[in-house]
């Protein structure tokens, strides 16, 4: 599928592990710059990633070039409604690289999401947003996501 010139959408493969990972350390490392430790993640993919969690892939590939690069990702499963306990799609990962966003890369991805969570018989599709990612919830309001919870934390030091 080619959506803009020098961009694709792909499928992606449950041996993309090291790519998926790459990935959503960008997107960590981006929103979370004061932490360097983001080990944990790829225990996330080892649990998680599967054939019921597809992954797709945006390529960058400029005309008259053999050289292509990744530039975004989906990575979808599915989630239960805690209200009505309905199966819905969940989007588990969607990052563009910084210098190709503005484009409509996010939300051909979202499309492609929303696409495989109708194929699924799903009625509707869920994500967590950062608080702090404010250019993201700005596009989801857009798209038409609202806010049906919270998640809320309290930390404190186990020393203590």
């Amino acid at each position: 599928m080619s959506f803009l010139s020098d961009y694709h959408l792909k499928p992606g493969k449950i041996h993309d592990k090291a790519k998926l990972l790459k990935f959503m350390q960008l997107t960590y490392e981006e929103l979370f710059p004061e932490k360097s430790d983001f080990s944990h993640l790829s225990t996330t993919i080892e649990q998680y990633l599967s054939s019921k969690t597809p992954l797709w892939w945006i390529n960058y590939q400029p005309e008259n070039s053999t050289i292509s690069e990744e530039v975004g990702c989906l990575w979808m499963g599915t989630g239960v409604d805690q209200v009505n306990g309905d199966r819905y799609g969940h989007i588990f990962l969607i990052y563009v690289k910084p210098n190709h966003r503005r484009q409509g890369l996010a939300t051909t991805l979202i499309e492609q999401g929303q696409q495989w969570v109708q194929e699924q018989g799903y009625h509707q599709i869920g994500l967590q947003v950062f608080e702090r990612n404010q250019a993201a919830r700005k596009l989801y309001n857009k798209l038409g996501f609202s806010p049906q919870s919270y998640l809320m934390l309290k930390s404190w030091n186990i020393n203590e």
